[in-house]
This record gives structure tokens, C-alpha cells and sequence, in this order.
């Protein structure tokens, strides 16, 4: 059995993309996480200590999202952010949506959206 806790809606800026444009511009992107992990020890201690604080979770991704690197692909980014997690909690997987907002076509596209899915290694 597994248990989800979800972030969803983080917005970030940053200097995401392929184009020259993007890179230097910058833009908005909306991340969603899916974590997956046992929580029934929360459920029955209703103690911080015994599930994932996701207030860390979110402060993980800033650390990615605001570090040096910067990301040409949303699938980079999101694979790093995914490998963050997994190497900083005891989850069994991660499931990240990655949205670009902001694009560069003239017709109606509300965004762009690229979804991964990454599991912990068995232990």
C-alpha cells in the first residue's frame, strides 16, 4: 500500500528552454509532486517525525529550481528534482508535471506539460 502526499500548483520563474529567447527572458512553470511513501505510522502517531515533511519537500525543489544549473528541458529539471527527492526522503517513487506556461506559438495552448515518473530503489 502505498499513501500520496501532493504539492501542487509550485510556480517557479527561471531560464528554462531551447530558444536563445527563453534562456535569457525567462519564465513561469508549474511543478505538481506526487510522493509516494508508507504514511501509517503518521496516521497513527500524528507525528511529524514519522511521515515526510512537506515543507522540505518544497524546500528541496527551491534548492533545485534556484541553483546553478540551468535546465534546457522541463524533462532535465524534472528528473533532477525527482532524483532530489528520492535521495532525500524514504519514498517508493516520485511522480513530478512539469508546466511551461508561457509559449511561443500564436493559437490557443493553455501550456505544455511533461509528466515522469521515478521509483526508489529497492532496498
Amino acid at each position: 500500500m502505498t499513501d500520496v502526499i501532493r504539492l501542487k500548483d509550485i510556480t517557479v520563474f527561471g531560464f528554462y528552454g531551447v530558444s536563445p529567447a527563453e534562456r535569457e527572458v525567462g519564465q513561469k512553470i508549474q511543478i505538481d509532486l506526487d510522493i509516494h511513501a508508507d504514511l501509517s505510522q503518521a496516521c497513527r502517531t500524528d507525528s511529524l517525525q514519522d511521515t515526510i515533511n512537506y515543507e522540505s519537500v518544497y524546500s528541496r525543489v527551491m534548492e533545485v529550481v534556484g541553483g546553478e544549473k540551468r535546465y534546457r528541458l522541463l524533462e532535465s529539471l524534472g528528473d533532477e528534482i525527482c532524483a532530489a527527492i528520492i535521495a532525500s526522503f524514504t519514498v517508493s517513487k516520485v511522480e513530478i508535471r512539469l508546466r511551461k506556461l508561457n509559449l511561443p506559438f500564436p493559437n490557443n495552448l493553455s501550456h505544455v506539460e511533461v509528466y515522469l515518473v521515478r521509483e526508489a530503489p529497492v532496498m
